[in-house]
């Protein structure tokens, strides 16, 4: 049976999956009900689960019976975000403060539907596919526990992919692009320290307020000035904490916030940049600063000739009118980057939007994001479509 007519069959099945996820939200880590219903829909087909090392998520094998061949991973993730959901939907996120607003209740069901063609078409394929139901994307942990876990052993995956919900594309296209998809993510952390003093004389203190100023502010002139246009990178302060009164100057300023690169020589240079400015910029005004780093998710980088496969495809999936050609990388960031510090892989963009509903538009996180759900069957078809050509054509 040709894969759209299947797709077709299990259509009505993954949107209610869909909608049942959705409505079931769960945090980071706490993924317990959504690993059992992603289990229980997947207990009568082939798949040979293994121990992921972690309290939730699941990992699965599943064997062609076209001969042996190459070890594909594909991977979903399982967490909601800590929001109240917005958008008056009939299946509303049930918990209070949990909503899937990045799309991961739609990952999911696609890797499920992929899960069950992709068993009904074992004797089309060759091969191992590895099944990889993720937990904790949003907070860090999730892919560095499994890959501690032996995710990537036993057998080893030759390549790995997944996909995300991109609003910004339309529902029933792909978006596709080699090189870097995503931006690695660096947090930071700077302590400014004065002396403290009186608010009607500043002149006998150092106030480490105007500092945090210039400091933010030539942090800025790092992308405007010591970077090429053509080598993106963003630095933000989030948040800024000093002071305890009106007429007292603070003696210490805390700002913190998020750096985003795309390639690794760029990302140690900004970190030692940003040392530097905050260092010299503080000694100018007798005052002294300490910048710590912590995170550090590397950027999704898509490996080309993988890319190449996927285009192949989408050709015969869904149709070249179908494929979009991503020309700007996302400056947001995917721990799926983990996995492929260790094998090649990719990447994909599932269109999620429309012009008739501009909740579909918002930004992955709002809490009124709306997913337009024609995109399930298209992610199925193009995930499905792409492991069947991959394991028995490989990569040229």
């Amino acid at each position: 049976m040709e894969l759209e007519a299947l797709v077709e069959e299990i259509k009505e099945d993954m949107v209610r999956v869909r909608r049942q996820i959705h409505m079931h939200p769960e945090l980071s880590h706490e993924e317990f009900k959504t690993t059992r219903y992603v289990r229980e829909l997947l207990s009568d087909t082939s798949i040979e689960w293994r121990d992921p090392g972690t309290p939730t998520g699941l990992v699965g094998l599943m064997e062609g019976k076209a001969g042996a061949g190459p070890v594909l991973m594909l991977r979903a993730d399982l967490d909601a975000l800590p929001l109240n959901e917005e958008t008056d939907l009939p299946f509303a996120s049930k918990q209070t403060g949990v909503m899937h607003a990045c799309g991961h209740d739609i990952h999911t069901t696609v890797l499920v539907g992929t899960a069950l063609l992709l068993d009904r078409l074992r004797d089309e394929w060759r091969g191992t596919v590895k099944f990889v139901f993720q937990p904790s994307e949003e907070k860090e942990g999730g892919a560095p526990e499994l890959i501690r876990g032996g995710v990537l052993e036993d057998p080893v995956p030759d390549h790995a992919v997944c996909l995300h919900t991109w609003p910004i594309t339309d529902a029933g296209k792909i978006g596709i692009r080699p090189g870097p998809m995503t931006a690695a993510n660096d947090s930071f952390r700077v302590t400014v320290t004065g002396t403290g003093g009186h608010g009607a004389h500043p002149e006998t203190s150092i106030d480490p307020i105007p500092v945090t100023e210039d400091i933010i502010d030539s942090f800025q002139r790092i992308i405007s000035r010591n970077l090429s246009p053509f080598d993106p990178a963003v630095i933000t302060a989030g948040q800024i904490h000093g002071g305890t009164a009106d007429n007292v100057i603070a003696k210490n300023v805390v700002f913190s916030g998020t750096i985003r690169t795309l390639n690794a020589n760029t990302r140690e240079y900004v970190k030692k940049r940003m040392e530097e400015i905050a260092f010299h910029t503080a000694a100018a005004s007798g005052a002294e600063a300490e910048i710590e780093f912590s995170g550090g998710t590397p950027p999704v980088i898509n490996n080309g000739p993988l890319v190449h496969v996927l285009e192949r495809s989408l050709l015969k999936s869904i149709g070249n009118d179908y494929i979009e050609h991503l020309e700007i990388p996302s400056m947001g960031s995917e721990d799926f980057a983990y996995y492929l510090e260790h094998v090649p892989g990719l990447l994909f963009r599932l269109g999620t939007g429309n012009d008739m509903d501009g909740r579909t538009r918002r930004g992955l996180h709002s809490p009124d994001i709306v997913f337009d759900e024609r995109s399930i069957p298209t992610g199925i078809r193009a995930m499905t479509g792409f492991a069947v050509e991959y394991l028995n054509a490989g990569v040229e």
